[in-house]
C-alpha cells in the first residue's frame, strides 16, 4: 500500500507541475493593431480602431509623439514618414503597428473661408503683365496634389460680365493641342471659357490640327469652383480652383496657362496675362 501511495503522490505532483507550467505559458491573444489615417495637406488625423487596449502611444516618425488615442498631427514638411501606434494590452504586453505617411506639397488656400487673406502668403508663381494686361492687373497661382488655385485682381466691374478664356497646356507639350499667337510656347489642350466672376465656365478639349481652333465641349461635374469674390466700383478680386483629378493631364509635373479677357459681346479683347504674344506661364508642379 505504501508503494501505491508513493506512486499516487508522484502522479499528483506531476499533474500539479503540469498545471503550473501551463499557467506560466498562458498568454492573452495578441491584439490586432488597427487604425485609420486621413491626410489633408500636412495635417493627418489618426483614428484608433484597436479593441482591448488600455493605453496608446503614437510615434509620428518625425521626432514627435502623442499618448492621445485619436490625435491629429501636423507634419513639418513634405516627405515620407513612418508612423507607429503602440498599444498596451490588459496583460501589460505592448503590441505595435506601423504605416507609411506620404506628405506632398500643401497649399494654404481655402475656398470655404470667405476671405482672400490667405493669398497674402503666396509670393511665387505670379503673373503681373503691367499695362499690356489691360483689365488684368495680377494673377497668382498655387497648387497641391488635388487642385490648382487661381487668384486675380481685375480693373473692371463685376456687372460688366466680362468673358474669360483660360488656355491650359495640361501636358506641357507644344507638340499637342492648339497653337495660338495669343500665348506662345504652348500647345493648348484645354480651354475654360465663360463669365468667370459668375462661376460660369464651359470646358473644352482640343480635338483637331494644331492650327485649328477646334474644341469639343465637355460636361465634367465639379471640375472647377469659384471661391470668394470681392468687388468695388472699379476693381474685382477673386479666387477659384481647378480640380487636377477631373481634367486630363493635370496630374503631371507642370503645365502652361494663359488668360484672355474679352467684352461680354465679344467685340474686343480687354485683358491678357501674360501679355499678348508672350509665352504662356509655366507652373512647375514637381512637388
Amino acid at each position: 500500500m505504501m508503494k501505491t501511495y508513493k506512486h499516487m503522490t508522484l502522479f499528483l505532483a506531476a499533474i500539479f507541475s503540469s498545471i503550473l507550467s501551463c499557467k506560466e505559458d498562458f498568454r492573452l491573444p495578441a491584439l490586432d493593431v488597427v487604425y485609420q489615417v486621413q491626410v489633408s495637406g500636412h495635417d493627418v488625423n489618426f483614428t484608433n480602431q484597436t479593441e482591448g487596449g488600455t493605453a496608446y502611444r503614437w510615434d509620428f516618425g518625425d521626432g514627435e509623439s502623442s499618448t492621445e488615442e485619436n490625435p491629429t498631427h501636423t507634419y513639418p514638411s513634405k516627405g515620407k514618414f513612418v508612423a507607429t501606434l503602440y498599444v498596451t494590452a490588459a496583460n501589460g504586453e505592448i503590441v505595435e503597428g506601423s504605416t507609411v505617411i506620404r506628405i506632398s506639397k500643401a497649399s494654404p488656400i481655402r475656398l470655404d473661408d470667405k476671405s482672400l487673406a490667405d493669398w497674402d502668403t503666396i509670393s511665387t508663381n505670379r503673373i503681373q503683365p503691367g499695362a499690356a494686361g489691360g483689365i488684368i492687373n495680377d494673377i497668382k497661382l498655387d497648387y497641391d496634389g488635388n487642385y490648382i488655385y487661381i487668384y486675380g485682381e481685375l480693373q473692371t466691374n463685376k456687372a460688366n460680365a466680362d468673358i474669360f478664356d483660360i488656355y491650359i497646356d495640361s501636358d506641357n507639350d507644344a507638340g499637342t493641342g492648339l497653337l495660338t499667337g495669343t500665348f506662345t510656347n504652348g500647345g493648348f489642350d484645354i480651354l475654360l471659357e465663360g463669365v468667370l466672376l459668375e462661376g460660369q465656365l464651359d470646358i473644352f478639349y482640343h480635338n483637331g490640327a494644331q492650327s485649328d481652333f477646334a474644341f469639343d465641349q465637355q460636361s465634367i461635374a465639379e471640375a472647377y469652383q469659384l471661391g470668394t469674390v470681392s468687388s468695388t466700383s472699379n476693381e474685382v478680386r477673386f479666387e477659384m480652383r481647378i480640380d487636377r483629378t477631373k481634367l486630363k493631364g493635370l496630374t503631371g509635373t507642370g503645365m502652361r496657362i494663359g488668360f484672355n479677357a474679352v467684352k461680354n459681346d465679344w467685340s474686343a479683347s480687354i485683358g491678357f496675362a501674360p501679355a499678348e504674344g508672350d509665352p504662356a506661364y509655366y507652373l512647375n508642379m514637381e512637388d
